[in-house]
């Protein structure tokens, strides 16, 4: 009987592991896949039917699962259908940009000269602000921020109603809507110097009437007299006591020495369940090994199996309880002060001078 060298245990281990991180990666990614070809499909679909304002969102999330470049081709032409021009200008750059990356050089041309025809008919913003602005000027335009580099240059901007807000610490903040929809069309927004807050001012007594005289305060009750308990106001609960772990590092052992326990039973299934592989044409069982490296009895994977299921067994009876144990919550104890020793003493004799002190 010849026994399965280590090399070729730690090649099985390394593949169970392999599979392992498959299992979880692998099933995610062909979800989000086939949830982004379903939304592609149902968008070309409604793209069809003139239907381009209910295809758009489609093709956005379709684009975010799964991106690529004929959606985002399909999503530019898109916006340009439902006269989003300055959207449709940029995405069709990107394609662009990405075609040419990816040596679809055709493709890179159509996309530069759909972004070239669109280009006379975009609108453009520019937002100014006083040369003198605080530091802490922020300047938003639909909700999204506008950094400092923006101020005074034109940006391509949608068609329709866009929002510009400005606000600094202590100052009243500015607000202004501007509705843009001519082909073609350039507006400036000039944030002004916003002016200091308003103070609040204390509100005027009610004409007539007098403000009533600041309460006093009741006088402390006489020795001996019991205090009565204030209305209205629980008793504090007591604090919670500060917790920590009991040790980080043995949580973290144990938890990666279960992983490799858990790798290594999977792994031992796996050698297990191909030892016991028959040959259809003789009924005769089977070796993984046996073409490659020339084993001609199953027991060889056999015992592989056995050996990565007992190793496992250990490695998850260790980590278990010391993920357990570590990960246990244990309250923190006060750090004691150490008493501070007193200063040295200076001692004088008839024939000896020194130092004295306490440790």
């Amino acid at each position: 009987m010849t026994s399965l060298p280590m090399q070729h245990l730690g090649r099985l281990l390394a593949l169970a592991m392999f599979l392992a991180a498959l299992v979880g990666g692998g099933r995610d990614a062909r979800a989000d896949t086939a949830a982004a070809q379903a939304l592609f499909d149902a968008a070309r679909q409604l793209m069809a039917q003139g239907k381009h304002a209910e295809a758009c969102p489609k093709l956005e999330e379709s684009h975010r699962l799964d991106p690529g470049i004929g959606t985002q081709f399909n999503l530019a032409t898109c916006y340009e259908q439902v006269g989003r021009t300055a959207s449709a200008w940029s995405t069709f750059l990107d394609v662009a940009g990405a075609a040419k990356a990816a040596g679809q050089l055709e493709r890179e041309k159509v996309a530069r000269q759909r972004a070239t025809a669109l280009e006379p008919k975009l609108i453009r913003l520019t937002i100014t602000a006083p040369a003198d602005a605080p530091a802490d000027l922020q300047v938003k335009r639909d909700g999204a921020l506008v950094g400092r580099a923006q101020w005074g240059t034109p940006v391509p901007v949608d068609p329709g109603k866009h929002t510009v807000e400005a606000w600094a610490a202590g100052r009243s903040p500015f607000v202004k809507t501007v509705e843009l929809n001519k082909a073609g069309a350039s507006e400036t927004v000039a944030v002004p110097p916003l002016a200091g807050a308003p103070a609040r001012a204390a509100a005027p007594p009610v004409s007539g009437h007098a403000a009533p005289p600041p309460a006093r305060a009741a006088a402390p009750p006489a020795s001996g007299a019991a205090l009565a308990p204030v209305a209205g106001r629980a008793p504090a609960p007591p604090p919670q006591p500060l917790t920590r772990r009991r040790s980080k590092g043995m949580m973290v052992t144990g938890i990666v020495l279960t992983s490799i326990g858990a790798v290594a039973l999977l792994g031992g299934g796996l050698a297990l369940a191909a030892s016991s592989a028959t040959d259809p044409d003789t009924g005769e069982p089977t070796d993984p090994f046996e073409e490659e490296f020339g084993y001609e009895e199953d027991a060889s994977a056999t015992e592989a199996g056995v050996a990565l299921i007992l190793g496992g067994v250990v490695f998850a009876g260790v980590g278990i309880p010391l993920a357990i144990v570590g990960g246990r919550k244990v309250p923190v104890q006060p750090e004691k002060k150490a008493a501070s020793a007193p200063p040295p003493e200076l001692v004088l004799g008839p024939r000896y001078a020194g130092l004295r002190w306490s440790m």
